[in-house]
């Protein structure tokens, strides 16, 4: 059965796992081969052992678990910006698991938190413009384009990102 728990910093090597494999399978043509190839995991790992030590107070780390394993996490972090609200940083299902609703129920669980928790109910997020999939997601769940900017990339290259942002993060309960 399906559940979510906190993330713990024993969950640190299995989020950045999984992380760098999805960017290694979504991002190729955005990230560089290089950086895809011999220094993402090692650059994830890090990263995530930080962030789950030493998290910002104003950051929810969620891991999804199906019989014992962590099949997807989210990273929220509330009121990150005045104007556009939480930011759900991180949003990761295995790409074997994806349309599965494992991604839909940790975005549900990120807009309850943030109706409970933020100071008010708006949500948003980054994603890469060339991330065609990610977007249509979104746009299906109710987020609207707002902006579209230059990106400074972990790798040193640079893309185009989209914000997409919900005015109210309870138009991802809608059905629930």
């Amino acid at each position: 059965m399906l559940h979510l728990r906190p993330a713990t910093t024993d969950d640190y090597k299995d989020i950045a796992l999984l992380h760098a494999t999805n960017w290694q399978h979504t991002y190729r043509g955005i990230l560089s081969d290089q950086y895809l190839d011999n220094e993402v995991i090692e650059e994830r790992i890090k990263f995530w052992k930080e962030q789950l030590e030493q998290p910002a107070d104003n950051q929810i780390t969620t891991v999804a678990i199906m019989n014992d394993t962590m099949v997807g996490f989210s990273c929220l972090i509330l009121n990150d910006d005045e104007h556009y609200g939480s930011l759900l940083d991180n949003l990761h299902v295995p790409i074997h698991s994806q349309k599965t609703g494992i991604g839909k129920l940790l975005m549900q669980d990120c807009a309850k938190t943030v109706l409970a928790k933020a100071s008010n109910n708006k949500m948003y997020l980054w994603v890469f413009e060339a991330n065609k999939n990610a977007r249509a997601v979104y746009e299906k769940l109710g987020a609207i384009h707002i902006e579209t900017i230059e990106h400074d990339n972990w790798d040193g290259t640079k893309s185009m990102v989209c914000r997409y942002a919900w005015e109210d993060a309870g138009l991802l309960l809608a059905g629930v």
